[in-house]
């Protein structure tokens, strides 16, 4: 879509360690960053679950004004959403047709398909559908992704259902609504993320990516292009700073230790625990998650042969030393720092790297106006007496200034005064009757 600079895409994504928000411009060099914000998520939301609502609308407000700070008089009213979280999974379904003869495939048999599918899937009570993602169509004994134009006379479709809690959906719309912003559309996170950080040679041979979050820990799997599955597992890089904490040391001890320590370091300096303490605690949390992704992947019976690992959990000192030892035999890739086209304006570069793939993503796919430009009403001109009353007089006293007195003038300078006074004056008449004589000669 090609934007002009009035119009403005707002993005915000519901995280499990915080919320961002970013609106944009599309030009002709990539997407142009004019507002950024986020917040940490402090208990509302947790596992990317909206926990509290009143709260969660308090903080998307505060991001909404952040944001409207940075622009000039404009106002945020809608905004493009991307969320996840536990409640989320994916189930797959199978939808079969048969013909009385060979029948050549058509787009509207492809679209009464998805309509059986529609129809047919059983949504699981409390959960919500938000996404249909259609498989390989198996016709004649073949696989194939474009079966249009085939004439057949069985053929099979499977679809990946992705359902959501419908108590999140609606506690979530209750928080935006808090925050007076409407859904432009809604977006399942990980779908974006994949898109944005994935490679079509990683997508077609058969990839996992792997966002080791705050408290969760999302795997989705691709092979010959198209999602296969997706799984959230509730561990994250915050379970490793708990069990640092089981030690008797502050939440915050926990972090620095975690952060600025991390794996296999050989350290000797006095922190809060021993290096060694340190060491086997992170192993023991990262190598849990790492097995329960591998896990994932085994039971999907998908030809998997690259896990690209991101998200917070990546960032972790000496963490590629755990991957080759518990996903051996995968090809690795690690991406912390995320590299896009976008600009931003002067004094914005900080959010350089804050900026995440998902929220670029939803920034690149938005299509319609979020904002508003609000009317600067001009001050109206005092009204006179051709356009209405005149205006009411104040009477303003001057302030009394206290002038030096002249001196007094004696009786014989006023009589020399008196005399130049008339022989000025006598000049004057002669010059005054000497340019009229001028002008009648002109006349003549």
């Amino acid at each position: 879509m090609n934007m002009g600079e009035s119009s403005y895409i707002a993005a915000i994504e519901i995280g499990s360690s915080k919320i961002s928000g970013a609106v944009g411009v599309e030009t002709y060099d990539g997407i142009k960053i004019v507002a950024y914000a986020s917040e940490p998520v402090s208990g509302f939301i947790t596992k990317g679950v909206v926990r509290n609502v009143d709260e969660t609308g308090q903080c998307l407000t505060s991001i909404i004004n952040r944001m409207e700070a940075q622009m000039d008089n404009i106002e945020i009213q809608k905004a493009y959403i991307a969320f996840g979280g536990l409640s989320m999974k994916s189930l797959k379904s199978t939808v079969v047709k048969d013909f009385n003869e060979y029948t050549k495939i058509t787009q509207n048999i492809i679209d009464e398909i998805a309509s059986e599918n529609d129809t047919a899937f059983v949504v699981p009570d409390g959960y919500k559908k938000i996404q249909v993602i259609p498989q390989e169509y198996k016709l004649n004994g073949d696989t194939n992704n474009s079966p249009i134009g085939i004439p057949t006379r069985r053929i099979e479709c499977n679809f990946l259902n992705i359902i959501i809690k419908e108590q999140y959906i609606k506690q979530l719309n209750e928080s935006l609504s808090l925050a007076n912003i409407e859904i432009a559309e809604s977006f399942n996170a990980t779908r974006i993320e994949a898109d944005i950080l994935l490679s079509e040679d990683e997508k077609r041979s058969g990839c996992a990516l792997v966002n080791i979050g705050s408290e969760t820990t999302t795997v989705a799997l691709y092979s010959n292009n198209i999602m296969r599955h997706i799984a959230v597992i509730p561990l994250g890089s915050e379970n490793i700073t708990k069990d640092l904490c089981s030690e008797n040391i502050t939440h915050q001890e926990a972090e620095q230790l975690k952060i600025f320590k991390g794996y296999a370091s050989d350290a000797t300096d006095n922190s809060a625990l021993p290096t060694e303490l340190v060491n086997e605690i992170i192993g023991a949390r990262v190598a849990e998650i790492l097995l329960n992704v591998k896990r994932r992947i085994e039971l999907s019976k998908e030809n998997i042969n690259n896990i690209i690992v991101t998200g917070g959990g990546a960032r972790l000192k000496n963490i590629a030393l755990l991957l080759d030892e518990h996903l051996a035999g995968f090809k690795l890739r690690i991406v912390t720092e995320f590299a896009s086209n976008y600009r931003s304006e002067e004094g914005l570069y900080h959010m350089k790297g804050a900026l995440t793939p998902t929220l670029y993503g939803l920034l690149k796919m938005g299509k319609q106006n979020c904002c508003r430009k609000e009317e600067i009403v001009a001050s109206q001109p005092t009204p006179n007496s051709l356009f209405g009353d005149e205006p009411e007089q104040v009477k303003v006293e001057e302030p009394v200034i206290n002038k030096p007195q002249e001196p007094k003038v004696t009786k014989e300078q006023k009589v020399i005064k008196d005399k130049g006074r008339k022989i000025k004056d006598l000049f004057f008449d002669w010059l005054d009757n000497a340019a009229r004589e001028e002008d009648y000669d002109d006349n003549e």
